[in-house]
């Protein structure tokens, strides 16, 4: 992890991600078009099994809300079986979301999103196997009581297929947030962010990045009048992303100060 901890400080890390963006097109299995390479996402990722869970997404709600309880209540004693829920979750999020068997292009891949989204595997892996993060939340404080609400959004998820808001309280079980990416990231980020500075930075750093990109990504379903709501869900994504990449490059000394603010507990 040091050689990535390294790497991730270079101007070079920036470009490989940037230029990854353009190189790493779609993969289908019939009727590949380079100038309709944003179809074929689309069409992929609308297609991909994590939307079409049905009633499996009960229990992986409950699973999810399970494992954040156990953390809160349990602390650094199930800091193994945290670690490697996120780890798996990313590994699951990589082919659920990302994959899909359609009429028009066959077996579709969106190849970018894959890579990206195991690379946020790998760091959470190594993390399991040779964990640093400590969740005592010694850094629960008021100033980042605004990541806790944006988190908890992100989480419920409280919009219908239609794009109107409806704020369920039972969207926690039934929705299908958990095995999206996009949903989950602001939990697990802002999770590391309360235990600040006592977590493993390139975990931190990785996600933060790759959430970041995605959340640029779906900024531009602001663009579409139908798909506002879409943007509106992956403002949490995004901001939290933002900041906690910023956070992460942060000198060690500064992480470590004492902060002035009242804490929450």
């Amino acid at each position: 992890m040091e050689k990535l901890e390294k790497a991730s400080t270079k101007w070079w890390f920036f470009v490989i991600l940037l230029t990854a963006q353009s190189v790493l097109l779609p993969i289908v299995s019939r009727n590949f078009d380079p100038k309709n390479i944003q179809q074929m996402v689309y069409t992929t990722l609308s297609h991909a099994p994590q939307g079409h869970l049905g009633g499996l997404n009960f229990l992986f709600q409950s699973l999810s809300l399970l494992m954040f309880v156990l953390l809160f209540v349990f602390k650094n004693k199930v800091r193994t079986l945290f670690n490697g829920y996120v780890a798996f979750s990313y590994f699951a999020f990589a082919f659920i979301q990302n994959m899909a068997v359609t009429e028009q292009y066959g077996f579709s891949v969106v190849t970018v999103n894959l890579v990206m989204f195991l690379l946020v595997a790998y760091v959470w892996i190594r993390e399991t196997l040779k964990p640093e993060n400590n969740y005592d939340f010694s850094n629960l404080r008021w100033k980042y009581a605004w990541m806790i609400a944006f988190a908890l959004f992100a989480y419920l998820c409280p919009f219908t297929s239609q794009g109107a808001f409806d704020w369920n309280p039972l969207h926690f079980f039934y929705k299908n947030s958990v095995t999206a990416f996009c949903l989950t990231t602001p939990a697990f980020l802002t999770i590391l962010t309360l235990n600040l500075p006592k977590i493993n930075i390139v975990t931190y750093r990785i996600t933060a990045i790759i959430g970041t990109i995605m959340g640029i990504y779906n900024m531009f379903n602001f663009l579409n009048p139908h798909s506002v709501y879409v943007g509106i869900m992956h403002i949490p994504l995004l901001t939290i992303s933002l900041y906690c990449a910023i956070l992460s490059y942060r000198p060690t000394s500064k992480q470590k100060q004492t902060e002035s603010e009242h804490p929450l507990l």
